[in-house]
């Protein structure tokens, strides 16, 4: 769990360091000696997503996860992240609610419903694919090479095999999603076109110095 959850994060807290002075958060508070009433308001941004970070990474268990989400959900809902974009391409709220449904799946996931778990992460790549081209990516771990473990879990490896294919075409050569697509064509009994695939993914992932056992991290 610890280790999905860390990926979320990164990037959203970068975004608070980043635009501190232009969100109102204990940055912004610090080079002002009147914080306004909005800056009071939307002071604890920045705490609660270190707290969420740190509580996550140190506990395992689903109700603390289940509360951490529910404060993300709060989060995502300040005013101030509208405002908020990436080098004026994407916004900081879109980032915070593709987290939110990563994050819910990922729960799901781990108490064993799939069927909600793969609703919340099919919401998550909708979202990741509405977001404005950059380089590199905004969203840089795809909701897709979760979904696709989740399938693969969930013993539905053709829609897994669609969901790898699909990542494929918008991130060719991709070492997750091969090594997810040589699983799920393993498990349809395709196994010379699975091999095939090993092959590529051994070769992209062949400098890597972390074996792969899912196509998430």
């Amino acid at each position: 769990m610890k280790r999905k959850i860390i990926y979320i994060l990164t990037a959203l807290i970068s975004i608070v360091l980043f635009y501190g002075t232009f969100i109102k958060t204990p940055i912004a508070i610090a080079n002002n000696s009147s914080p306004s009433p909005e800056t009071q308001q939307t002071a604890p941004l920045l705490r609660n997503l270190g707290a969420y970070h740190h509580q996550i990474t140190t506990k395992s268990e689903l109700q603390q996860a289940t509360q951490e989400l529910e404060e993300l959900r709060k989060i995502a809902e300040y005013p101030s992240l509208e405002k908020v974009t990436i080098w004026n391409i994407n916004s900081a709220a879109n980032l915070m609610q593709i987290a939110s449904q990563a994050l819910a799946g990922e729960i799901a996931a781990k108490q064993g419903d799939y069927i909600k778990a793969i609703d919340h992460l099919n919401r998550g790549v909708a979202l990741e694919d509405k977001l404005n081209y950059d380089e590199p990516a905004t969203w840089y771990s795809p909701v897709r090479h979760l979904l696709g473990a989740v399938l693969l879990a969930a013993n539905c490896p053709a829609d897994a095999e669609k969901v790898y294919r699909k990542d494929l075409k918008h991130y060719p050569e991709n070492s997750w999603s091969l090594f997810g697509l040589a699983q799920s064509l393993n498990m349809q009994g395709k196994t010379k076109e699975a091999e095939e695939i090993q092959q590529q993914f051994e070769t992209t992932w062949k400098h890597a110095d972390v074996k792969l056992v899912a196509s998430q991290f």
